[in-house]
């Protein structure tokens, strides 16, 4: 006799899945704070640990990024087959004690041993996150979903800046990661003790019990245009958000002479609206317009991505302060538009069994790539380009502050080519048939192996 099929679960309460969605922007935006705080603390921290540029691009990026990204896969693969919820809280335990331990380096050293227990602790979030958005969201309303829960991206990077900026004037940069990674240890019990597992596919209105190899996964994804348009698009603007990002708080100290705290503020708010924005924005029109044309989830993004050059090279050629601001809001805005369509699309390509390795796929590449070289690559060239300008902007040829200003505006300048890059991907993905948010094979049928 034929076994019975099994039965999907009733659907949650639209009040639980508004909670759901609550208290994953709390996870998101501690993550996002004790990430961001170093960038809020970066020039006192590098003053008195005597670093340069470039480690402290290293300590911003891939000191973080190696650990997050690669370990997002088997945490993406443990969340396929065991509880998310339970994952999500242990990761959000560890990397909030890490941030508290990094107040307490006393070198390069161990800041990068820390910054690396602090990614270690992140690879937790996002892939079993996002698997849990798809099973209780159905597809034309991944994209806004997803977008509220990145929100906590914005308001964790306020409340790190303009906290850590603060905290690091008045009682010194130690404090500032001591006092932003205790708050995750409360979040992590609000995860553990409020939110349920859901059952695999409830929002598709299926079960899917197996999970397929990785490999299976992997050829999946990699050998689907869309997905790699996609992911190309993702790992270019993740230039513009890891790495513009880390250094705009040095930005304004330097080229608009701006206090620790001044700056922490402003580079928080700045952050604040123009991801915000961007996530409401894209996440919104995507599904409103992706239920005429499947095509939108990748032209809004295109969109964006261009627009944001010329706005970003005019915000660091304007000499007025509130000027630069304005610029920097639109530049932000048009930049985010691609993050909730774009993870959307991802989603959307996985069955039930495999979103949390599709995104964790997809992160892996982003994160190494952008995430990882970003910060290096913009603080190698401000480097490069502040030694060149010493020559005739410094006494002697030494180094000064407004040499290092300049150094840092030209060498984000540069990384605005990438914006338009990764434009030109979001076309192509656009192009295709379906742009990936058409019904996925559940990869189950293809292989019953265990990886």
């Amino acid at each position: 006799m034929a076994a019975a099929a099994p039965q999907v679960a009733a659907a949650p309460s639209e009040g639980y899945k508004r909670w759901l969605l609550f208290v994953l922007l709390l996870v998101c935006a501690i993550n996002y704070a004790d990430r961001s705080v170093v960038g809020a603390v970066a020039e006192p921290l590098r003053r008195d640990l005597g670093l340069s540029d470039l480690q402290l691009g290293l300590l911003q990026g891939l000191s973080f990024a190696l650990l997050y990204s690669v370990l997002g896969i088997p945490f993406a693969r443990l969340a396929e087959r065991h509880s998310r919820v339970r994952i999500l809280a242990a990761a959000t335990f560890a990397w909030s004690l890490m941030t508290a331990l990094c107040g307490a380096a006393a070198n390069f050293v161990q800041m990068l041993l820390a910054r690396v227990g602090v990614g270690v602790g992140e690879a937790g979030f996002m892939a079993p996150a996002a698997s849990l958005i798809g099973d209780h969201f159905g597809r034309d309303r991944r994209a806004f979903a997803t977008s509220i829960m990145m929100l906590g991206v914005p308001i964790g990077a306020l409340v790190g800046a303009m906290s850590g900026g603060w905290i690091a004037q008045t009682l010194g940069w130690r404090w500032a990661f001591l006092i932003m990674g205790v708050p995750g240890i409360f979040i992590a019990a609000l995860v553990l003790f409020t939110l349920r597992e859901p059952q695999r596919g409830q929002a598709e209105g299926q079960v899917d019990t197996e999970v397929p190899p990785l490999g299976a996964v992997a050829r999946k994804c990699f050998s689907d245009p869309v997905f790699r348009h996609v992911l190309a698009g993702g790992t270019l603007a993740g230039f513009g958000l890891h790495g513009l990002g880390q250094f705009l708080g040095v930005y304004f100290v330097r080229v608009h002479e701006l206090s620790y705290g001044n700056a922490g503020m402003i580079y928080g708010l700045v952050t604040f609206a123009s991801v915000g924005g961007g996530l409401l924005v894209g996440g919104f029109f995507s599904d409103r317009l992706g239920r005429r044309s499947l095509k939108w989830y990748s032209l809004i993004p295109a969109i964006g991505m261009f627009a944001c050059v010329p706005l970003y090279l005019l915000a660091f050629n304007v000499t007025g302060l509130t000027a630069a601001i304005v610029l920097l809001l639109a530049a932000g805005v048009s930049l985010v538009l691609h993050y909730g369509p774009g993870l959307a699309i991802v989603q959307n390509l996985a069955s039930p069994r495999t979103r949390a390795s599709t995104i964790a796929l997809y992160s892996l590449v982003v994160n190494i790539i952008s995430m990882g070289l970003a910060a290096p690559l913009i603080g190698f060239m401000s480097d490069v380009f502040s030694a060149q300008l010493a020559q005739s902007m410094c006494e002697a040829g030494t180094l000064c502050l407004p040499a290092q200003g300049a150094g840092l505006r030209y060498a984000l300048m540069a990384s605005t080519v990438l914006y338009a890059w990764g434009g030109v991907h979001y076309v192509l993905a656009s192009r295709e048939r379906d742009a990936g948010v058409v019904a996925a094979p559940t990869l189950a049928t293809e292989s019953t192996g265990r990886s």
